[in-house]
């Protein structure tokens, strides 16, 4: 039982990843506009939900950059979790 908890980082990392991507997701829904300012270059419209209320924010091409990152990473961490822990141990003899 004590290998199945041997090697937690990547499950730390997975987590990590998906927290940084929820704390992004917030902070685009609650401080970017919700109506599209191409003055400021956010007009890449998208739609989310956040604690049961929906609601569209309007993205620059940055925004849009960093969340597919995030996404990106969250994704390769979480790949990496499955990867590893799937991974065949050698018998002991």
């Amino acid at each position: 039982m004590s290998s199945l908890f041997d090697k937690t980082e990547r499950v730390l990392a997975t987590i990590s990843a998906l927290a940084l991507f929820t704390l992004n997701e917030f902070r685009m829904y609650q401080f970017l506009p919700h109506t599209a300012d191409p003055a400021h270059g956010q007009v890449y419209g998208i739609w989310m939900q956040l604690m049961g209320q929906p609601g569209t924010a309007y993205l620059s091409i940055w925004d849009l950059a960093v969340r597919w990152a995030l996404a990106a990473v969250t994704f390769g961490c979480a790949m990496w979790a499955l990867v590893e822990t799937l991974q065949p141990v050698p018998a002991k003899e």
